[in-house]
């Protein structure tokens, strides 16, 4: 493009740049205005809704009474009312406030501790004092068109003031006082009652925020001619730019094909890798399964052939060999399976955790009868999981609890779930060791250990285990604990 039509187009920008900047920042000033002016009337509805609730409740009730005083005087139009001066039996005189009395005494107290102004009006006011101003004779016209209400900004000597005024409708409760006529029924428009306040407080947030907006409009502005300028300076080294992005687009593609060659290398590599690890799997399972078979097989041949030169005790104990035979080849496939669990899908199952905590606990009592530990499970306990790997995370939380009170004179261990965050947790939990809070963030990690092998034994998997397993449920794990005090570990199973 040649360079002159490049500069008009750029004129031509910034032309248009400067009207819909214009544009934008008149719309916004008025929006601004409107606002303001909308919560200053938000204030003066308030107000009014306030005295309308009141003149309401004083005419059901047929007006109220006061004290005469400097301040209170008998409202002389109602001097009609044969009621409107009493005197109790005690000689207090009293003077009836009706609704527009009240409302003349209210004015008088906002307009003195507020500098706030209320006028009750109208066109034909039986008090002279009522009559209406310009401003709310207008006002008056509008709502004999169908307004409820008005407002706007007025100039005064001290400033600005913000008028509110809303039409004051007639209702049967004002007829006990005032006579029906032609002109006023029930439902017409007696006239209407305005607020007068000072606009200062609005009028100088309000020109905080337009001067904000002026602001970013004339950074808007400046910062995009910037650019605009700078485009149009810069649009002579278009070609030597193109020519070095053909020239990095053609880098890129070499770094790409050298990517997706690494990338084709690492996937070998990776998979190479898993073959390996399949082929050690199936090595640790056989190496730890001819042992365990050949226990197995003699246990079942001692059972079978010699069980009856066996007492009750030996066969109990041949029994428990077997069992715990059984046990250690299901947890043998379970901690493979965890190898595979990427891969695998869980089998869900309704499983009955507090039972399964139990046969747990007593397979630790009958390793240690002596251990004097007091045991608490909750009944009930049920979720849905892997039956396997759930009974591996009960047995290494378990066994950390059963592990960790092995100095405690009485052991204390529990099972149950509660409520945390609006999910339901599971916990074990004991008054053991306990560990300091500082380091809880290795406790999950592989071969991390919080305590020395010399305090308690361990291989360091255990609550990687238990980790890798609860999150493979869709859960999460975590722990509390204070030292010298025991541990509550946490598992969530969606």
């Amino acid at each position: 493009m040649h360079r002159s039509n490049i500069v008009s187009y750029s004129y031509l920008i910034l032309a248009l740049l400067m009207a819909v900047t214009g544009l934008s920042l008149w719309f916004n000033l008025r929006l601004a205005s409107e606002h303001y002016e909308e919560l200053a009337a938000q204030m003066g509805r308030s107000i009014l809704r306030t005295i309308i609730a009141t003149r309401q409740w004083n005419a059901e009730h047929g007006g109220f009474f006061l004290p005469i005083s400097d301040a209170i005087r008998p409202n002389p139009y109602l001097m009609k009312d044969p009621q409107r001066d009493v005197e109790t039996t005690d000689g207090l005189k009293l003077t009836r406030i009706n609704p527009a009395y009240m409302t003349r005494l209210l004015g008088e107290e906002l307009r003195r501790i507020q500098d706030v102004s209320v006028h009750i009006t109208s066109s034909d006011p039986m008090n002279p004092a009522n009559r209406t101003d310009e401003w709310e004779e207008h006002a008056l016209l509008g709502f004999a068109g169908g307004k409820a209400e008005t407002w706007s900004v007025e100039r005064a000597r001290n400033g600005k003031v913000f008028r509110f005024m809303a039409s004051l409708k007639s209702d049967a409760a004002c007829f006990r006082c005032h006579e029906m006529t032609e002109r006023h029924r029930p439902g017409s428009i007696l006239g209407g009652i305005s607020v007068s306040f000072p606009y200062t407080p609005f009028g100088q947030t309000l020109a905080v925020v337009r001067a904000q907006i002026v602001l970013i409009h004339s950074l808007f502005f400046v910062l995009t001619t910037a650019v605009l300028v700078f485009f149009s300076r810069v649009n002579g080294e278009l070609k030597r730019e193109v020519a070095e992005r053909s020239q990095a687009e053609e880098h890129a593609r070499r770094v790409n094909a050298e990517l997706e060659q690494r990338v084709a290398e690492r996937t070998a590599e990776l998979e190479e890798a898993n073959r390996e690890l399949e082929t050690f799997s199936y090595s640790v399972s056989h190496d730890l399964r001819t042992p365990l078979t050949s226990i197995y097989g003699f246990g079942r041949i001692l059972l079978d052939d010699y069980g009856a030169r066996l007492d009750d005790t030996g066969r109990s104990y041949v029994e428990r060999i077997l069992t715990a035979g059984k046990r250690m080849n299901r947890l043998i496939e379970s901690l493979l399976g965890l190898a595979r669990l990427g891969r695998e899908e869980i089998r869900r199952e309704p499983i009955d955790l507090s039972h399964m905590a139990l046969m747990v606990i007593e397979e630790f009592r009958f390793r240690l009868p002596e251990r004097n530990v007091t045991v608490a499970i909750a009944d009930g306990v049920v979720v849905n999981g892997d039956r396997r790997l759930m009974r591996v995370v009960i047995e290494n939380l378990v066994g950390n609890a059963w592990k960790y009170t092995g100095d405690k004179e009485t052991a204390v261990i529990e099972f149950g779930r509660c409520e945390l965050g609006g999910e339901t947790a599971h916990y074990i939990r004991d008054n053991g060791a306990g560990f300091d809070m500082s380091r809880a963030h290795r406790l999950f990690i592989p071969f991390e250990r919080l305590h020395s092998a010399s305090e308690f034994e361990g291989s360091g998997i255990g609550l990687a285990t238990v980790r890798r397993i609860i999150e493979r449920h869709g859960g999460k794990v975590w722990a509390e604990a204070k030292v010298g005090e025991g541990a509550t570990f946490y598992f969530t199973v969606p």
